[in-house]
């Protein structure tokens, strides 16, 4: 037991330790081998050479070193079984118990394995371990098992209140008085207060004689608190020993000084009663939470219990929840102590205990033990460079392992100290790490009031309804900033205008305090008294912090929950403290040393003076934050003064989450825009002078510095120019966001943005009229907050100061077009703007940056107009609108006149400047299409301007000419595409009929070029748009004499714009009919194949709107027509050998030819009805059918199946049967007769097979006999039987499917086809049951079971319909020849003779007996006309071959030896109704005697149970019973009886019977005489078997079944009286009935010597014998 034990768990750790401990492998590999070598043969001996092995216990020691629990696990298992086998060694004690206490401390149940296996350890080697046994292990384990019945004692309390209440409580006494309590209920609480006690030191009242260390009782009690708080808490007696118990306890460590073990378990106990019993004890609760507060000081607590008091409220801050709740219940009440505020004063004191601890200085810093190396962070780098962007002073280089400020290197602990359960004295603590356990309090705090009241604010419209874009970006901004280690990408090239909310759309967000009625109203004012009264504490603290120095983690932490703190008071409406913290946040977004200066001697002679002096236009290098500047502005700046102290990371850093307030909070800042839009001024400033102080000392730095250095230079600018795109993204999202903002909240940030600019234009503005702007900020207009002083700007640095205001101006004007637009052309500009800006963009010697720049501003200013809705009325607006799009063609006009330069570069650039003029044309017309009534014929011209070689419409006949359509540029195409995609797709209606024609030609421009193939396809599904247009615009399309007359395109254009309305539409319609017939024949697969789609909806959907006359003229027109240039283009395939026309081109427009007999097809089988009314229908008829033709000798299978598919819903549609003429008919009759598919070729990708094809070829056929049923000829029928056996035969199998349990579709409607055929026809019924016939043994014909079809339902199938065919018509006396059933009979035989040999079988019944019953069937109905039958030797024969197999069965090939006695049962059955039926038939006349012979040859081969000797049987030429007079070796072998022994004893029964004397008959003498002689023989081969084997097998008795066998023989022998005349009489010999006797006594004499050993043989053979002589008269 333990050699197997030890066996599996080595291998067990061999193959667990294969990677990760290959120490522990390779031991256990040692050791297994060491306990294979070892003989076992007994414990005793095995423990024995343990003992001599002490490195055997190696792998299960190294495995409890790992303290991985699953090795762990086995390996004490193994030490315990050597252990109590004493196997281990004496050395290796120490190893052991040292290894058992090192599990000592895992998992519970390897704690109780270490528990079980001590006390053997103790009994076997309690010598051996003086001094040595460590209690550790024990008291490790038995304070597991203690747990455990701790927690399961509460376990049966919560299952106990889980059950009804019961009668047995007890009495206890609570503050509330004496209560009752249930049985577990009582043990829980006697436990819980002898807990308490044992812990505080006092003796137990219930466990008797028990103690517990201090800290072990507290563990226990974290246990019970942790586990079953919800259970506690709804126990009043537990919540008293709580108050009355653990309290006093926990208030008592908390005041004395006492172990840091203890404490920690204590403030364990803290956390767990302030998140679960704050309600239920919080007298006692505030009583601890105060003493936490006074902790905090530096000269109440040591520094460890500091920590421990920082890491609960740490927790309690997760908690927002748990903070209102302390607020609520102590700070609003006016009795209690003030909890959270006082814990955030004393937090701002911490803040500032100890500077130099955090490093606090003048700005933020990133804290550094030594010089960056490649792997500093970004942001690190950035602050260090020396000369590149500036700094915040002398980077902090120390040498001490631990620097000054706060940092996740140094000032944090891998295991908090709440957490170090295991530590009796107190852990090293840095320095920092109470500051970082602060700042996380602070940051919690701002995080937990903001995810609590921010989801209130949300307007309702807002929560209901899907946002715009614009309002999105606001709402969203603080979530997209929130994390600021993901900088946003900056822009690139100019920004698209997008579609915004209309003005005054967004609504102001709610403040939380004054949702009065919501169910949460309570803890909102909770809240939003912590914001008023807490935001001076919150605020001091922060700014501490923010001047400290903090790595990337804990600064980006401060940030975001300062920003989080100031939105929330922005949303409450506390503009206080709203201002006070942006101001905070605007000083720290700017360097403390202030703005740059010029040096004093170079500023004169900057370049900035000649800038101004110059024309030059601006470099956007120049401008940092300034996205797109409207007037001139600095193009250099070299002279930088070397002192300045220029922005960093974090500067930027807090700038960005400033202008995302500015986002949050626009609808509410008021008057304080101000501290924002400065804000954002003065880094302007300081960045454009950063930029032009990183190019001048790039070029020192280069020569001064190591490649080292060079690398960390770019890295930092790398990561600064990171910081300034976002800074950029956020201010562009600030300014856009002004769109959304109501008038008043406009009207501020407005004011407030001049209110920057530094030159006299405050007296030419009106002060806006909004009470939220205080009267004191009306009256100063240069009112600035006093936290922010305002920068005194002249000259260069003035001019630069109003760049970036104008240019921000700018940019909210063109966000805010709707508000401002006013006046007419002349009075705004208008004219000479577009004037002006289209001259520029098309000089092609001009800057060609300068002239991408005057296309945007064009565009934007047409956009702009175009989309404007102030206050105009539809007429105005459209005026204006047309206005915009004349000057974009005006722009174009210019690209076309002016004379190019053969330059690439200008020729991309006039592309671009092309490209950008469509996009502004489409987003005009996704903005105002549906009302734009002035200026298609400009669009369309704009769009049409890409193509190179375009045709006019009226200029020459379109059906003449096909214009080649090329676009200028691909790229240029794609953006043309738009507009067109949106005036089809949402203006259609908006065009005018006289422009229809112009959108016809613009469409076909694009369906024609081949340079983007999915435009040409998505523009044909534009003309589905136009169709149903025009089919709305008039309730029937009128085709009068003129449109009918199938004129030209010309003719029709004509009539187009000189007819009126409806008649206009009908050509306009007519027009597009044609348009896309030759678009289907484009030379692209796609094209054609969409175009043809298109074309059939077309007419499907207009159907109903279509005159008789007007569907015979486009069919005629259209269809036809497309369909012989099908033909035509086709047969030039076929001829263009010489072109190498490919194979894939042809299959291609054979699909095409798919889709057209389709469509084709669909329509005339939806308009059959009237057009067959038609005089020349038959002539449209012969036509089509014709063309069918035509298309069926391609042999495809694909348009096979579609032409039969097409011609057998046409044929279905006429119910009246008499309208379809003779002529007509017969053309459908020829091409179903030719058009067999199952040679056709499978041309698709996925070769489905003919299966489809064949099924449509058969259901034309049902439709045709219809047409064709009652007037069928034997011809006919002939042809039809064929072709349905040819499509059966040759018909692919389907994919994934099988025919032996279920019919294949082909296979189901061949037979349904043979049902319809009409019997009456002369010869019918023949070629019916020959096809049926054939389908029945088609299944095994060739015996080849790997076809794809095995058609073994098929054959059962047509087994059913054979019998119901014959039967039905031998019952109507339909059937008096036999020649019909002799053929059906044979063809039953063949399942019937491959029993067993055939395995493809299917479900019950297998085919054989269903061919059995199917005989059995017929051959009843056929039994009454039987008698007076003819002579049918084939008849009988068939007759007679379906009973010999049903009585025999070569069960060697049986698959299933189980369903031998079942399927013998069976062939009983079978064969007993059979024998009814033919046995009083077979004598007589008209059966031929080899007929009756062979029937008795049948049952006597078939009722041999035991395989004969074969010279007992008669040879070829010999007579019958010659063989039993030869002579032999006998066998000894046991010879098996057949597996079908009941049904041989029928049929011998069935000989007897036959021979038997009955009435003497002659049928029945015939009969008798043809089976006597097999009788003989059979009984023959049995009795002369025993005389020949038996001597041989000595005194071994006969096996049973021969015995039996031979006993049966003898008695029926002896029963039998066989009929006189059956047996010739023998000479000498007189006998009537017992002549059988005679012919076997020698047989039986010979028997009778050798039985003397066997009684019962003996006895039959006497028997046999006596009756033998009393025939004789013996």
């Amino acid at each position: 037991m333990t050699a197997q034990l030890l066996t599996s768990e080595l291998s067990t750790l061999i193959q667990e330790s294969k990677r990760k401990y290959p120490d522990i492998r390779a031991a256990a590999e040692k050791s297994l081998n060491d306990l294979k070598s070892i003989s076992q043969a007994s414990e005793a001996h095995l423990s024995a050479d343990l003992r001599c092995r002490p490195n055997f216990a190696t792998p299960f020691l190294l495995a409890c070193g790992t303290r991985n629990p699953k090795f762990a696990s086995s390996a004490v298992v193994c030490l315990q079984r050597l252990i109590v086998s004493k196997g281990l060694s004496d050395e290796i004690l120490e190893a052991v118990l040292e290894a058992l206490r090192e599990c000592s401390s895992l998992a519970l149940d390897i704690q109780l394995k270490v528990l079980q296996a001590l006390p053997s350890l103790l009994q076997n080697y309690a010598g051996k371990l003086k001094g040595k046994f460590k209690t550790a292990v024990i008291s490790h384990t038995a304070a597991a098992a203690l747990q455990q019945l701790v927690a399961s004692t509460f376990e049966k309390v919560v299952f106990e209140d889980g059950v009804p209440l019961g009668d047995s409580s007890t009495q206890v006494s609570t503050d509330d008085g004496a209560i009752s309590v249930r049985e577990s209920a009582l043990d829980a609480y006697q436990l819980l207060n002898d807990i308490c006690l044992l812990t505080e030191g006092q003796s137990p009242k219930v466990l008797s004689s028990a103690t517990l260390s201090q800290n072990f009782g507290l563990e226990l009690l974290e246990s019970i608190l942790s586990g079953y708080a919800k259970t506690l808490t709804v126990h009043p007696e537990q919540v008293h020993i709580c108050r009355t118990r653990l309290m006093p306890i926990i208030t008592r460590v908390l005041s004395e000084r006492v172990l840091f073990s203890t404490t920690v378990r204590v403030m364990r106990l803290v956390q767990l009663i302030l998140g679960n019993f704050l309600s239920a004890l919080a007298s006692e609760c505030e009583v601890v939470l105060s003493l936490l507060n006074h902790m905090l000081d530096p000269d109440a607590a040591i520094l460890w219990k500091r920590a421990l008091c920082l890491e609960v409220f740490r927790s309690i801050h997760n908690d927002s929840a748990l903070v209102r709740n302390i607020y609520s219940l102590f700070d609003e009440q006016e009795e209690k102590r003030n909890i959270v505020r006082d814990h955030l004063a004393t937090l701002v004191r911490l803040a500032s205990e100890k500077p130099a601890v955090i490093g606090l200085g003048n700005q933020s810093a990133v804290p550094i033990t030594k010089p960056p190396s490649r792997d500093s962070s970004g942001e690190e780098v950035a602050i260090q460079a020396d000369g590149l962007i500036g700094s915040i002073g002398a980077a902090v280089s120390l040498t001490e392992p631990e620097a000054p400020g706060i940092s996740t290197r140094w000032s944090s602990l891998r295991i908090s100290c709440i957490d170090q359960l295991d530590k009796s004295d107190a852990p090293a603590i840095p320095a920092a790490y109470i500051y970082g356990l602060a700042l996380t309090c602070i940051n919690s705090f701002s995080e937990g009031l903001a995810k609590f009241l921010l989801p209130f604010t949300l307007p309702v419209e807002m929560k209901v309804k899907k946002k715009s874009r614009p309002a999105q970006k606001a709402e969203e901004s603080m979530e997209a900033s929130a994390t600021s280690e993901n900088l946003p990408a900056p822009h690139t090239g100019r920004r698209e205008l997008t579609r915004g909310q209309s003005i005054r759309s967004r609504k102001l967000p709610v403040n939380p305090l004054k949702l009065e009625d919501h169910a949460m109203y309570s803890e909102i004012c909770t809240s939003g008294q912590m914001v008023e009264n807490c935001w001076p504490a919150i605020l001091a603290a922060c700014s501490t912090f923010l001047n400290a120095t903090l790595d990337s983690d804990y600064y980006h932490a401060l940030i975001r929950s300062f920003q989080r703190f100031t939105q929330v008071a922005g949303l409450l409406d506390l503009s206080t403290p709203r201002d006070a913290f942006l101001t905070a946040l605007g000083k720290h977004s700017l360097p403390s040393a202030g703005m740059p200066s010029l040096t004093a001697g170079n500023a004169r002679n900057s370049p900035v003076v000649s800038g101004l002096e110059s024309t030059d236009y601006p470099n956007d290098d120049d401008r940092v934050l300034s996205s797109s500047p409207s007037i001139p502005s600095v193009r250099k700046r070299s002279t930088v003064d070397s002192g300045a102290v220029l922005m960093n990371t974090r500067n930027l850093l807090c700038l960005r989450a400033l202008l995302n307030l500015g986002i949050a909070l626009g609808p509410v800042l008021q008057s304080s825009w101000l501290i924002i839009l400065e804000t954002l001024q003065h880094a302007d400033l300081v960045l454009s002078y950063a930029e032009a102080g990183r190019r001048q000392g790039s070029g020192q730095l280069k020569q001064g510095s190591t490649a080292q250095t060079s690398n960390d230079g770019a890295t930092a600018g790398n990561d600064f120019s990171n910081e300034v795109a976002a800074v950029k993204t956020a201010a562009a999202r600030m300014f856009e966001a002004t769109s959304d903002l109501p008038d008043h909240a406009f009207m501020n940030i407005l004011y407030c943005l001049c209110n920057l600019l530094q030159i006299s234009i405050f007296e030419t503005l009106e002060a806006p009229a909004d009470d939220l702007l205080s009267p004191q900020v009306l009256a100063r207009k240069h009112h600035r907050l006093p936290s922010l002083p305002r920068l005194s700007l002249d000259g260069a640095l003035a001019i630069q100061g109003n760049v970036f205001v104008l240019t921000r101006l700018n940019e909210m004007v063109t966000h805010n077009i709707p508000r401002l637009i006013r006046g007419d052309t002349a009075e705004t500009g208008w004219d000479l703007l577009v004037e002006v800006l289209t001259n520029w963009l098309g000089q092609p010697n001009s800057s060609l940056e300068f002239r991408i720049k005057a296309t945007s501003v064009l565009s934007d200013l047409c956009l702009a107009v175009a989309t404007s809705q102030n206050d105009l009325s539809p007429e105005e607006q459209d005026i204006i609108r047309k206005r915009g799009l004349i000057a974009l063609l005006g722009g174009i006009s210019c690209l076309c006149d002016a004379q190019r330069l053969n330059s690439k570069i200008s020729q991309s650039y006039d592309f671009e400047i092309h490209r950008a003029i469509i996009e502004t044309l489409r987003l005009i017309l996704e903005k105002c299409g549906e009302s734009l009534i002035l200026g298609w014929d400009t669009v369309f011209a704009i769009i049409m301007s890409i193509f190179d070689n375009s045709v006019s419409s009226g200029d020459a006949n379109i059906s003449d000419v096909k214009p080649s359509y090329v676009s200028t540029s691909p790229k240029i195409l794609r953006s043309s595409f738009g507009p067109l995609q949106l005036i089809c797709s949402d203006f259609i209606s908006s065009v005018p009929h006289s422009c229809g024609l112009m959108l016809l030609e613009t469409m076909y421009a694009f369906c024609a070029q081949q340079q983007d193939l999915n435009i040409s396809l998505t523009t044909i599904t534009f003309f589905q748009n136009v169709s149903d247009f025009l089919q709305s615009e008039s309730t029937s399309l009128e085709f009068d004499s003129r449109v009918t007359s199938c004129p030209s395109e010309l003719e029709l254009i004509n009539i187009i714009k000189v007819e009126h309305h409806s008649r206009s539409i009908s050509a306009l319609w007519l027009c597009l009919l044609l348009r896309l017939m030759r678009i289907a024949n484009d030379v692209r697969l796609e094209v054609r194949h969409s175009a043809l789609h298109t074309l059939f909806r077309i007419f499907d959907t207009c159907s109903e709107k279509l005159s008789l006359p007007a569907w015979r003229m486009c069919y005629r027109v259209v269809l036809v027509e497309m369909l012989s240039i099908d033909k035509k283009t086709y047969e030039t395939l076929e001829h263009s050998q010489s072109l190498n026309v490919n194979d894939e081109t042809r299959e291609g427009r054979n699909e095409t030819a798919v889709i057209m007999v389709g469509g084709v097809s669909k329509l005339l089988t939806q308009n059959l009805e009237s057009l067959i009314s038609s005089p020349n229908f038959s002539e449209l008829w012969s036509q089509l059918l014709g063309y069918f033709g035509g298309l069926l000798s391609r042999k495809v299978l694909d348009i096979s199946t579609a032409i039969f598919i097409g011609v057998t819903k046409m044929l279905a549609e006429i119910e009246d049967i008499g309208r379809l003429d003779q002529s007509s008919t017969a053309q459908v009759w020829d091409l179903w007769k030719d058009g067999i598919p199952v040679s056709h070729r499978d041309g698709s990708q996925r070769k489905k097979g003919n299966q489809d094809s064949v099924v449509a070829y058969l259901e034309l056929l049902h439709q045709m006999y219809r047409f064709i049923g009652h007037g069928m000829e034997l011809g006919q029928v002939k042809i039809v039987t064929e072709r349905l056996h040819s499509c059966v035969v040759h018909s692919d199998a389907a994919a994934y499917s099988t025919d032996i349990d279920r019919m294949a579709p082909v296979q189901k409607f061949a037979l349904n086809s043979l049902k319809r055929i009409p019997t009456e026809i002369p010869g019918a019924l023949s070629k019916l049951v020959d096809s049926i016939s054939g389908f029945v043994i088609l299944a095994y014909e060739g015996g080849d079971e790997t076809k794809s079809l095995s058609y073994v339902a098929l054959s059962k199938a047509a087994m059913d319909l054979l019998r119901t065919c014959l039967v039905d018509h031998m019952r109507n006396g339909k059937i008096q020849d036999l020649t019909l059933v002799t053929r059906a009979l044979d063809a039953l035989g063949t399942p019937l003779r491959l029993k067993y040999k055939w395995r493809k079988e299917g479900k019950e019944p297998s085919p054989w007996k269903k061919a059995t019953t199917t005989s059995l069937t017929i051959l009843e109905a056929i039994v009454p006309i039987l008698k007076s039958a003819p002579e049918a030797p084939d008849f009988w024969n068939a007759v007679i071959g379906i009973s010999s197999c049903i009585t025999s069965a070569d069960t060697t090939f049986c698959n299933n030896p189980a369903s031998i006695p079942h399927d013998q049962n069976f062939d009983i059955a079978a064969y007993t109704r059979l024998r009814a039926l033919i046995t009083p038939l077979l004598g007589l006349t008209s059966v031929p005697e080899p007929s009756r012979r062979a029937y008795a040859a049948s049952l006597f081969s078939n009722s041999v149970i035991h395989t004969p000797h074969p010279d007992d049987l008669a040879r070829p030429g010999q007579d019958l019973l010659q063989g039993l007079q030869s002579i032999h070796i006998g066998r000894t072998q046991d010879l098996p009886p057949t597996p079908r022994s009941e049904l041989s004893y029928l049929l011998l029964n069935e000989l007897f019977s036959l021979v038997s004397v009955r009435e003497s008959t002659s049928e029945q003498l015939r009969l008798a005489r043809a089976a006597a002689p097999f009788l003989i023989l059979r009984a023959g081969i049995t009795i002369k078997a025993y005389t020949h084997d038996q001597p041989l097998r000595g005194r071994m008795p006969q096996p049973w079944s021969q015995k039996k066998e031979l006993l049966y023989i003898l008695r029926k022998l002896v029963e039998l009286n066989s009929e006189p005349g059956a047996i010739p009489d023998a000479p000498g010999i007189t006998s009537r009935k017992k002549k059988h006797l005679h012919r076997l006594y020698g047989l039986a004499v010979e028997a009778t010597g050798i039985a003397d050993g066997d009684d019962e043989v003996k006895g039959a053979l006497r028997e046999f014998l006596k009756a033998l002589g009393e025939d004789f008269g013996i």
